[in-house]
């Protein structure tokens, strides 16, 4: 069992389940896919109903057998299957204890339905008579204690309501601190413990509480589908053993360097209690006179490192961003690096501070360019689809920026970062004018030609701009990859060269093709415009999606 806990695993948690002894773990906490159809790295999740069911039970069946008799299982699900979760788990032999409600009071905006704003936990034990459930860990304040001083109140406080909230304070009339409800800050893509590389992360604060209540000191934890690797971090910190699986070496790595990053004891992230951390109005003066000195210090560390250039040059300079993060540490900043450059973006987009004004202009030729800017593109797009939500969010993360300089420099090896990032930021800011100029192809019918990427036919190719569509398999199969260039020859040249970094982005059979549009006589912005519409029209797995003509 020593070789067993204190491990991520990879793999799938069925699999890994079938290998160790029954009935080792006391606590299981999953959050499995939802099947609504989210990207993640490397599982497609857009099951048919019934392949997924059949998914479900067997993974909750094996996390079942490896649960102590007097183990919990905690099961996050969305709306669409939590029902028959429900269902199956109970099958099986779990019995249900609480249906609990985290509602975080702001959801995805719809425009034909109401946004959701919550998720399910559902608590399951094993045998209802022998459980675990440490109630003097999770107590919180009685309406009593906090709106009466009644003496005659409970000093411990009282154990919380199913229905969790996030902040109370957007919702005064409805979740008043006398309701005991649970709060919680959700994980944005801003939050300090945001781990950036997974899309869909618990709070540490939600993650700590079913710890504390459902396992003890040096008790096991299990995670079945590890992603981000916060339930991991969580139970270390808090002193008991873990176990995780995921079937992502890219997920496993970096949840592997987060989780050695901390230790037992250490604080957990996010406001325990964000009612209570929520500033006074006495206090919000001095909490702006804090803001302002940290704006200032900001704008102060820019105008030494900057060197003349634009926030954006400073943000994807490896070498000025390293200048200015000096300069801020110097300044004793609070937060870390990503948040001080995501901060200089903020404040650059104010257009309010001509200090952040720039003198030097960075020009790259469209020629140069031509020679890596898809591969920027398609490692954005990878990057995006491990779950970071823009472009400023990897560039202003350096952890994020390396990885993106890893995938770009694999597809287009022999230039600096610097390259890579300027290029996709050019991709982003002409998205807009791209689409436009792809409005006069709505009725686009001239014909293709088809090249085989094999040392046959690859001589055939010509050194002309054009339109091409790189795929994989069958000549009816669906673009994977959409690009523009000056001279089509030396990118089916670097297409050649990159098949193996291909194969880590997209599925493929190993015989690659381009489907071409030659362009001898038209511009860039019109081919770019031509690309537009075929992104749309065809919506491939490797582009950039805003790229695309609606």
């Amino acid at each position: 069992m020593k070789k067993w806990v204190n491990q991520l695993h990879l793999g799938e948690c069925i699999e890994g389940l079938k290998k160790t002894k029954k009935e080792q773990v006391d606590l299981v906490f999953a959050d499995p896919p939802y099947n609504i159809g989210f990207s993640y790295d490397v599982y497609e999740d857009k099951l048919e109903s019934s392949e997924y069911l059949r998914w479900s039970e067997d993974w909750i069946g094996a996390c079942h057998k490896a649960l102590k008799p007097s183990g919990a299982m905690w099961i996050a699900i969305g709306d669409e299957y939590v029902a028959e979760i429900k269902i199956i788990a109970e099958k099986l032999g779990l019995h249900l204890r609480n249906w609990v409600i985290w509602y975080y009071t702001f959801g995805v905006h719809c425009t034909q339905k109401f946004g959701r704003s919550h998720t399910h936990l559902l608590y399951f034990v094993k045998d209802p008579d022998k459980i675990v459930f440490n109630d003097s860990e999770i107590r919180v304040p009685s309406a009593r204690q906090l709106i009466y001083n009644d003496k005659r109140a409970n000093s411990a406080g009282r154990i919380p309501d199913n229905t969790w909230i996030l902040r109370p304070q957007a919702a005064p009339g409805s979740f008043a601190a006398g309701h005991d409800t649970w709060y919680f800050a959700r994980v944005a893509g801003t939050f300090k413990e945001r781990a950036g590389f997974h899309g869909c992360q618990m709070p540490e604060q939600l993650l700590g509480r079913i710890v504390r209540c459902c396992s003890s000191v040096d008790d096991v934890v299990l995670d079945p589908f590890a992603g981000s690797g916060s339930t991991l971090c969580v139970a270390k910190k808090l002193g008991r053993q873990w176990v995780g699986y995921d079937i992502s070496p890219e997920y496993v790595q970096l949840a592997k360097a987060r989780i050695n990053s901390v230790n037992n004891g250490d604080a957990l992230e996010g406001p325990e209690d964000p009612l209570k951390s929520t500033p006074a109005i006495s206090k919000r003066a001095s909490r702006a006179k804090r803001e302002k000195n940290q704006e200032q210090a900001i704008i102060t560390a820019f105008q030494k490192a900057s060197d003349g250039f634009s926030v954006d040059r400073v943000i994807a300079d490896p070498v000025l961003n390293a200048s200015f993060i000096d300069e801020c540490s110097v300044q004793s900043l609070s937060g870390r690096p990503v948040d001080w450059n995501l901060e200089l973006l903020a404040l650059r987009k104010t257009g309010d501070f001509a200090q952040l004004r720039s003198s030097k202009r960075e020009q790259v030729s469209l020629t140069k360019m031509d020679l890596y800017e898809f591969a920027s593109e398609i490692a954005l797009r990878r990057m995006m689809d491990m779950g970071y939500s823009s472009l400023d969010h990897i560039l202003c993360d350096p952890y994020a920026a390396s990885r993106f300089d890893d995938f770009a420099r694999s597809l287009a090896p022999g230039f600096k970062s610097f390259d890579y990032r300027w290029a996709a930021l050019r991709i982003r800011k002409q998205a807009h004018t791209w689409r436009v100029s792809s409005e006069k192809y709505v009725s686009f019918k001239k014909k293709s030609k088809r090249f085989d990427l094999d040392d046959n036919k690859f001589k055939g190719i010509p050194k002309s701009p054009a339109v091409y569509l790189l795929k994989s398999g069958s000549s009816n199969s669906l673009p994977l990859y959409i690009g523009e260039t000056f001279n089509l020859m030396d990118r089916a040249s670097r297409t050649i060269s990159a098949q193996t970094a291909l194969n880590q982005f997209a599925p493929n059979t190993g015989e690659w093709y381009l489907e071409i549009y030659l362009q001898k006589d038209v511009d860039q912005l019109d081919r770019r415009g031509l690309q537009s519409y075929l992104i749309g029209r065809n919506q491939p797995r490797m582009n950039f999606m805003e790229l695309a003509a609606t």
